[in-house]
């Protein structure tokens, strides 16, 4: 069975979905719709946002391994005009699954992150980038609901804590230049509704 996350709420619903045995295919493939709340002096004025998260999952016991990609774009205002701020990455994610025996299962995972956050800004015709990247480590679990033999519904919530390094600053014409000083911490808490699909027997 594929592992995946619920809210207490959401499980109380689906489990009362007419649905049969957990799926049984090794791999899987997932996609996930993710809303993002990030805090902290790493992600200081920075709005909740939205994004994406896409997957690949080995699943051969009770343990559960996935590689995968995140991308979610939030606002930050300066001089009184919201601009885009990025936050995309790499992940590693292991979950270890709680096979209850029932058409649902939830699971426990952990996740490495490898994330870069990064803003362009128009100024006087040209562009100024500034982007920083660091290390996160997540905590959370989940529930995934077995939808049909191949495709099951995840449901989840993972909470991060990450450190960036010093902002790496470019504008036009004026080349690169690292700004010491700048690195910082902060925390996110991510949510997640997704669909996983089974590949091969």
């Amino acid at each position: 069975m594929r592992p995946f996350f619920l809210p207490a709420a959401a499980l109380a619903i689906v489990a009362s979905l007419p649905l049969q045995a957990q799926s049984a295919q090794r791999w899987s493939i997932q996609a996930s719709a993710i809303g993002v709340s990030a805090q902290g002096e790493a992600y200081e004025g920075l709005s909740a946002g939205g994004g994406i998260e896409a997957q690949l999952r080995l699943t051969p016991s009770i343990w559960s391994f996935g590689a995968g990609f995140q991308f979610s774009t939030h606002t930050v205002d300066i001089g009184g005009t919201d601009e885009d701020v990025t936050l995309t990455g790499l992940f590693i994610e292991p979950r270890r699954i709680i096979d209850l025996g029932k058409n649902y299962a939830p699971y426990l995972s952990a996740r490495l992150s490898f994330l870069q956050q990064a803003i362009e800004v128009p100024v006087n015709g040209g562009t100024v980038s500034a982007s920083a990247s660091g290390a996160q480590v997540n905590g959370g679990g989940g529930v995934l609901f077995r939808m049909s033999p191949r495709v099951n519904l995840d449901l989840g919530a993972t909470y991060g804590l990450i450190n960036f390094g010093d902002v790496e600053l470019s504008a036009t014409g004026l080349g690169s230049t690292t700004i010491e000083g700048t690195s910082g911490s902060g925390s996110n808490l991510v949510l997640r509704v997704g669909l996983a699909i089974g590949l091969g027997k």
